[in-house]
Parts: structure tokens; C-alpha cells; sequence
């Protein structure tokens, strides 16, 4: 109730919120007088252009306080110039308010970190080649999500997603099976173009740094990456996905790692009940730390559903070996592991991440709520526990509230307990 409360108090309004907030009312309007189908949209022959937009306040509360107040404005252009050749373009630029009361990866001012940085960048661009019905080429810079996003996404809840600079090619087989290569030269992270190697002389944490910002940090990952992704969808209920990914990352060159994995999905029914289950195993060498530890990693869990509600359990276990974590430097890192954001990092004693989620459903309404419990992977001791909520309603397809909110308690010396919370508005993302 504190931290709502807190939320309450009216801010000092400057510019920046001043016309972040006429950009929220703006949309507002437009969600709540629009007709199902209301993205702003033009097409032109075969170009079409769209606009998408997401505005959103968020607030932690831990040992150090943190605000911020954020807009993003996405100009995308999709063009089909021939039977083969098609391209897709995004223009993406983020403004903030609050600057000097959060920490983003760009900057630190000794308060919390909230990973949205200001700019305007080229988030998109791709060229696609399709010489054959069921074959496509693509070159550029692309938006990737791959299955669930635990090795693989863009970090899309942040206003400045993880974009990829690849080429590669995507083969569709079977009835809806497909296998697709990528390699990636560069990572476009979420930290932002501004992001460089050094630190500014006024950073918080330029001292103990000696000038130079931290690698998970930087906002670009000059990499020799091969990934791998083969989705096999051949049967009613059920779904296979296998990879394997060998990434050298060379501006963080002990996040490099070769990772094999699999992951088993399978959705029924039984009577009135929906059932639903999933298996993971993953097996990962980091590349640059010579201690022949083959990491493990595994996800487990299933659940039921029935009329609007839905109930899962899940066990995922990072592990760990002499010292050595099991490692997802690609992935969509907000997703897993709870919204607190406590573990972007694995630990160097792996993690074992214990979760009960219920999800509740009527349409315009959804309701995720999630608990976790933290545990070590080396002798399952107790780090903490986290509940999280997500309240979303959906105007239409393209007009979506969200508030979201994550309480992490610590069980352990090494972490603080911390609350964060994030109202957004977002349109046609």
C-alpha cells in the first residue's frame, strides 16, 4: 500500500512529463473511441506504413528509490517489391522524463537500474529474399524471438528492444515445421548506441570502474555467432523445438558459450480440463572459461485449465559447476526468473527458480499472477522468494493497459529486497 500510495503523490511537472503526458491522453482516446480493428495504419499499393507507440511510468522501491517516465514512438514500413523481394524498416525513438532520479545502463546516478534509455535509432532493417515458396533469405538487422525467448528475444518490455545484425535463411517443411540458421555479427542491446566502452567522469560508477562501463553494460556486442533453431509442429497436441547455439561474444567474452537443447511442448484436453506440459534440457560449454564444466540447464512443468482460469507448476534450474553458472546472454531476460529483475545475471552458484502461476481470463480482462522461490543450484539453499501481478485490459487488438507489479523478498545477505512497479499504455506494438 506504501508504494501505491507513494505513486499517488502528484509530480513536479517538466516538460518532458508534461508532453508525455498529452501523448498518453492523446491515446487513450484514440483506444477507447476506436473500433476493433484501429491500429494507425496507412498502405499504399504494396507499402505499408504504421505507427506504434507506448508510453509508461515505472517505480522501484529498495534501498535507493528510483522513478522514470518513458515514450516510445515506432515508425515501421513494410514493403513487398516483387513476388521475391520484400524489406522491412523501423524507426524507433524513445524520450524520458525523471532522468536524474533512475539509472538506465547508459548512466548510473547511484539509484536502481530501469533499463530505458533515450534516443532515436534504426530498430529494423531487413531484407527478405524468397526464392522458393518455403525458402527465405534474409540479410540486415532483425527483431529475433525464438521460441520462448530464454536464449534467444529482444527484451521487448523495454522501450529499447535487443535488435540483431544477421544473415541467414529459414526453410518451412512438413505441415507447419520450419529450420532456420542465423549469424549474428552484432547485438544491438537495450543499454542504447550511447552506451560506449567508457564511462562519463559524472557516472556513479566511474571510479570503481576506472572508466570503463562493465560489459553487461555496453550497448553493442560485436559478436561471431551461429544459431541454429529447428521448430517441428507435425502433430495436433504437440510441438518439438531443438538448437544448438555457438556464440562468441566478443565485447563480454566470458558470456561466450556452445549450447545443444530441446524442449517438448504438448497442449490437450481431458474432459472439461485443459492440460498442458512442457520438458526442456539444455547442455552448455562456456568457451572461455577452461574448466570443462558441461553445464546443465532444464525446464519442467504443467498445469490445467478450466473455463477462465489456468493454474501451472515450474521448476527451472540454470545450473552450475566448479564455480561456473549455466549462461543466457541472448535472451529476453525480463521474461524469466521473475519481474524484479534480480537475476539477469546468473549467479555463479546457479539458480533453481521453484514457480506456482495462475492466470485468470475474460475478455477485455487478464489476470498473471506468478509466485517464485530462489533457491542456489549448488546446495539448494534459500535466496529469496518473489510475487508477481500483471492486470492488462484490452481495449482491441492493438490498445492494451498493463500495470505490473514484483516484490522480492531476500533470504540472503548478497540481495536487497526490492518492489517495482510499471503502469504503461501501449498502441499497435
Amino acid at each position: 500500500m506504501m508504494l501505491l500510495s507513494s505513486m499517488m503523490v502528484m509530480p513536479k511537472i517538466g516538460k518532458p512529463i508534461f508532453l508525455s503526458t498529452i501523448l498518453i491522453t492523446l491515446l487513450a482516446v484514440i483506444a477507447t473511441t476506436s473500433q476493433p480493428v484501429a491500429a494507425l495504419e496507412y498502405t499504399l499499393e504494396n507499402h505499408t506504413f504504421e505507427l506504434g507507440a507506448r508510453a509508461r511510468l515505472a517505480r522501484v522501491d529498495a534501498e535507493e528509490n528510483a522513478r522514470a517516465a518513458s515514450l516510445l514512438i515506432r515508425l515501421r514500413a513494410t514493403s513487398e517489391w516483387s513476388q521475391q523481394f520484400s524489406t522491412l524498416f523501423e524507426l524507433d525513438s524513445v524520450a524520458l522524463g525523471w532522468q536524474d532520479e533512475f539509472s538506465n545502463g547508459e548512466h548510473f546516478n547511484g539509484h536502481p537500474v530501469i533499463p530505458d534509455v533515450a534516443g532515436t535509432d534504426l530498430n529494423q532493417a531487413l531484407l527478405r529474399y524468397s526464392p522458393t515458396n518455403t525458402l527465405q533469405l534474409t540479410l540486415g538487422r532483425e527483431a529475433l524471438n525464438l521460441g520462448n525467448q530464454r536464449f534467444v528475444g529482444t527484451n521487448g518490455f523495454w522501450q529499447n528492444e535487443q535488435t540483431l545484425d544477421t544473415a541467414g535463411f529459414k526453410l518451412e517443411f512438413g505441415s507447419a515445421s520450419n529450420v532456420m540458421y542465423r549469424y549474428v555479427d552484432n547485438a544491438n542491446r537495450i543499454n542504447g548506441q550511447g552506451a560506449g566502452k567508457k564511462l562519463s567522469p559524472t557516472d556513479s560508477n566511474y571510479a570503481a570502474n576506472n572508466g570503463i562501463r562493465p560489459p553487461q553494460f555496453l550497448g553493442d556486442h560485436d559478436h561471431n555467432t551461429h544459431l541454429v533453431f529447428a521448430h517441428f509442429k507435425e502433430w495436433d497436441l504437440s510441438q518439438i523445438d531443438a538448437y544448438y547455439f555457438d556464440m562468441e561474444i566478443k565485447d563480454a567474452k566470458a558470456l561466450s558459450n556452445q549450447t545443444l537443447g530441446l524442449r517438448y511442448e504438448y497442449k490437450g484436453r481431458w474432459n472439461t480440463l485443459r492440460t498442458l506440459a512442457h520438458a526442456e534440457l539444455a547442455l552448455q560449454e562456456r568457451t572461455d572459461i577452461h574448466n570443462d564444466a558441461l553445464l546443465q540447464y532444464y525446464d519442467l512443468g504443467g498445469g490445467v485449465g478450466f473455463g477462465s482460469n489456468e493454474i501451472t507448476l515450474n521448476i527451472q534450474r540454470l545450473g552450475e559447476k566448479n564455480g561456473v553458472s549455466f549462461v543466457t546472454p541472448l535472451a529476453s531476460l525480463h521474461d524469466h526468473n521473475g519481474w524484479a529483475d534480480k537475476f539477469l545475471l546468473t549467479p555463479s552458484t546457479g539458480l533453481r527458480d521453484y514457480s506456482l502461476q495462475y492466470i485468470w481470463r475474460q475478455n477485455p480482462i487478464k489476470i498473471d499472477a506468478r509466485y517464485h522461490r530462489f533457491n542456489t543450484d549448488t546446495d539448494n539453499s534459500r535466496i529469496g522468494e518473489e510475487f508477481d501481478i500483471d492486470v492488462a485490459y484490452k481495449f482491441n487488438r492493438e490498445n492494451i493497459v498493463l500495470l505490473r507489479f514484483a516484490d522480492f523478498t531476500t533470504s540472503d545477505d548478497s540481495y536487497a529486497d526490492e518492489q517495482r512497479v510499471f503502469l504503461m499504455f501501449t498502441h499497435n506494438l
